[in-house]
């Protein structure tokens, strides 16, 4: 019985030793796992950024950005202060978030652009001296049938996703060094009612022409074939992983390209030589160089047809151009909370206008209604003027007016307004001397105001003026907006998408925020950071993008190495 005693303790104690280990590594286990939710949610939620400022912040200034909670709000916090080191113990003050304002003030009317542009407005004016279609065509032919082109084609859909298309084009033979050519349907352009285009570019017939007489397939045996990339099919595109350089086909073709991104990818192509082609346009993310490009395309390609220039002159009578532009886009929303922010963006906007009295404002909008809601507050601040197509009608009778093209099933997107106003829109908003601002019901900054703004920024640009002003692009967000920050600005499209992750914070006030003209096409810039629908849509292009948006150079160079090089091509007669 002793002995049994005996026996019966012992296993007691062991058991009673066991439970305390695993006690004990249980409360190791939920220490370690705690504190790893802390500091290591995602492997790059605290990254080190290197801050230049026009504060003049010292480059050793380093900035910690640590992303526990997308909740929380500083409505202190202010990017300028709190990256200055201020305090007597050289510390820096660290935030999880930043309002849009914020996020855009690096973009402000200190921030540089013009020296840029000007570079890139000269860099497509020397491509388009050599490769375009008056010095092309003259061309001797053994030299003609190695020449390469780049075509657009464009449907007549949204202006802003379908201008992008022809100006990704443009500059995707700039990167190339290839001629441009614009596609037509039934011997018309794109949009051709309402626009002019340049004489720089091709049209698809007069190429085919040229070969037939250059003699390019009988003399050199170079069959007129096109070798076609789809952007928007990540699993086949090659825009990635490929040196678009050594494609010998005669026509490239890179397909559903609607919005500023497209062409940016190439910035991150495994290629030196693609890659270097891309900072040498649109200069070099890491130095936050995002020069006009697509506005100094557009100020090279296109121009309004006569009718809707004289639509344009009928609004500007006493011919002076607008100082400032309003856009709007409602969805016919007749909700006041964007009137309120409105009025904020244009009193930020004359604040650096000190030299102009009385600013002549030109309101742009999708909902008529708009107008006149904000029409009799904005004429306490500012002269306003607007298109009226139906005064319009009634006393001109110029071709466009019978050229409406009505598609009532997009009313709701576009407005009520026949489609030919929403070019007069543009151009007049293009005419604003200083500053376009982009507002809206639900998202801001879309393709059509980034063009609005691209352009007028290309317009103002004087490149024989030492002291060019700064031209500012405002987005006005109401708070309703910005619940949930900028979660919902989600498309490629919208110009503050790469804004849109958790460095966003919630539940913000009204935003007036300056806007890059350039639309971000990656994650490269501080408060920048990608949702988790854009993680998931680049891993199908083969890049791994943490919540910061860091890239994974090595696995995107071991995806292409390991990815088929498909080349689609299809003979000319199809197209």
């Amino acid at each position: 019985m002793r002995i049994f005693g005996l026996k019966q303790k012992r296993m007691l104690l062991l058991l009673h030793s066991i439970k305390s280990l695993i006690l004990l590594m249980g409360i190791i286990t939920i220490f370690g796992l705690t504190l790893l939710s802390i500091r290591l949610v995602d492997p790059s939620t605290e990254a080190v950024f290197s801050i230049t400022s026009s504060h003049k912040i010292s480059d050793s200034t380093l900035i910690s950005i640590s992303v526990n909670n997308n909740n929380y709000i500083n409505p202190d916090f202010n990017v300028s202060s709190s990256l200055s080191p201020q305090n007597s113990h050289g510390s820096v003050k660290t935030a999880s978030c930043a309002t849009v304002e914020e996020m855009g003030n690096v973009y402000g009317p200190d921030f540089g652009a013009s020296k840029e542009s000007l570079r890139v407005r000269r860099l497509i004016h020397h491509h388009f001296l050599i490769n375009g279609a008056s010095n092309v065509r003259k061309l001797p032919p053994d030299e003609f049938c190695r020449h390469g082109f780049v075509i657009a084609k464009a449907a007549e859909a949204g202006f802003g996703n379908e201008m992008y298309k022809i100006l990704t084009a443009g500059a995707l033979s700039i990167m190339l060094n290839r001629s441009l050519i614009i596609g037509q349907t039934r011997g018309k352009y794109p949009f051709g009612d309402y626009i002019t285009y340049s004489n720089k570019s091709f049209t698809l017939k007069e190429v085919k022409h040229l070969w037939r007489k250059n003699g390019c397939v009988a003399k050199y045996g170079r069959y007129l074939v096109v070798r076609v990339d789809d952007f928007q099919k990540p699993l086949r595109t090659n825009i990635l992983c490929s040196n678009w350089n050594k494609w010998q086909q005669p026509i490239i073709w890179l397909q559903n390209t609607t919005d500023a991104v497209a062409a940016q990818f190439f910035l991150k192509n495994v290629h030196p030589e693609m890659r270097s082609a891309a900072y040498e346009l649109f200069g070099k993310p890491e130095l936050n160089s995002r020069p006009n490009v697509f506005g100094e395309l557009m100020r090279l390609l296109i121009s309004p047809s006569a009718g809707i220039e004289a639509a344009v002159n009928s609004v500007l009578a006493s011919g002076e151009d607008p100082d400032i532009t309003l856009h709007m886009r409602m969805l016919m929303s007749r909700s006041l909370w964007p009137v309120q922010s409105a009025l904020s963006c244009i009193r930020k906007a004359m604040e650096n206008l000190e030299q102009v009295a009385r600013p002549k404002v030109v309101l742009v909008s999708d909902t008529p209604s708009f107008i006149s809601t904000i029409k009799p507050s904005l004429q306490e601040l500012a002269q306003v003027v607007h298109f009226d197509y139906k005064h319009f009608r009634r006393n001109m009778s110029l071709d466009v007016s019978s050229k409406s093209h009505d598609l009532e099933f997009r009313s709701k997107d576009w407005g009520p307004a026949p489609r030919w106003v929403a070019f007069v829109d543009f151009f007049l908003a293009s005419r604003a001397k200083y500053a376009v601002i982009s507002g809206a019901n639900r998202r801001v900054g879309t393709t059509y105001a980034q063009l609005i703004a691209a352009l007028a920024a290309a317009n103002s640009l004087d490149e024989n003026s030492h002291t060019n002003p700064g031209f500012l692009f405002l987005s006005s967000f109401h708070s309703n907006m910005l619940r949930n920050g900028l979660t919902n600005q989600i498309g490629w499209g919208h110009a503050w998408n790469r804004f849109a992750g958790p460095l966003s914070c919630h539940g913000q006030p009204n935003q007036c925020a300056y806007t890059p003209l350039l639309p971000p096409g990656w994650w490269d810039g501080i408060w920048q950071s990608p949702i988790t629908r854009d993680i998931r849509r680049l891993k199908m292009y083969g890049v791994r993008v943490s919540g910061l948006g860091t890239i994974d150079e090595e696995h995107l160079q071991s995806y292409c190495k390991s990815k088929k090089n498909t080349a689609v091509k299809v003979p000319v007669s199809s197209m």
